[in-house]
């Protein structure tokens, strides 16, 4: 990891908060995860939004208009690895909705670039993240299906990350630069 390109930004997101659902969207729960975990955040946090990166394999256009999401969901697309750290820069943490994702890079990029992980705890994503650089949310772990935790629970995981978003951020960045550099 590169963590002289993967840098925090100079200035948080004014708006928001900000919550990045980084990588390809190539499975359809991802996406709705995502979307449902920010009407749940929405009670708590009004001003939340989500950008949505990557490859769409469902139109999210009637999820969000479904879910009552209009305005507040930004699709960015697919990008170049070069733009990864300004994409991520826009966001005030990173909400990867994958379980059992092995290794992603996407996650140390992230933490990296000082953005703490929201995440299913399972796979090789608690071990990258570890205690201090986010939140891992308990699901039922199953390689036979994938069986993501509640919006529910992701989103009380995002408002304990938010509570104390200056350690976090903090914490993920020094992760990436003592362990991934």
């Amino acid at each position: 990891m590169d963590v002289t390109q993967f840098t925090p930004a100079e200035r948080s997101p004014e708006r928001g908060p900000v919550l990045l659902l980084g990588g390809d969207q190539t499975q359809a729960y991802r996406l709705q995860l995502a979307l449902e975990t920010l009407r749940a955040l929405l009670a708590h946090e009004p001003e939340a939004e989500l950008l949505v990166t990557g490859r769409l394999v469902v139109p999210i256009e009637p999820l969000v208009e479904r879910l009552g999401l209009a305005g507040r969901v930004h699709v960015v697309g697919e990008y170049a690895q070069r733009d990864a750290p300004a994409v991520f820069r826009r966001a005030h943490l990173l909400l990867h909705t994958k379980v059992n994702d092995p290794c992603p890079t996407l996650v140390v990029e992230a933490m990296a670039t000082g953005l703490p992980v929201v995440y299913p705890a399972s796979g090789g994503t608690p071990e990258l993240v570890g205690e201090e650089a986010g939140v891992g949310v308990p699901h039922d772990d199953s390689f036979d299906q994938d069986a993501p935790p509640s919006p529910e629970a992701m989103a009380d995981a995002v408002r304990r990350v938010l509570a104390d978003l200056p350690r976090y951020a903090a914490a993920a960045r020094t992760r990436a630069v003592e362990r991934f550099a």
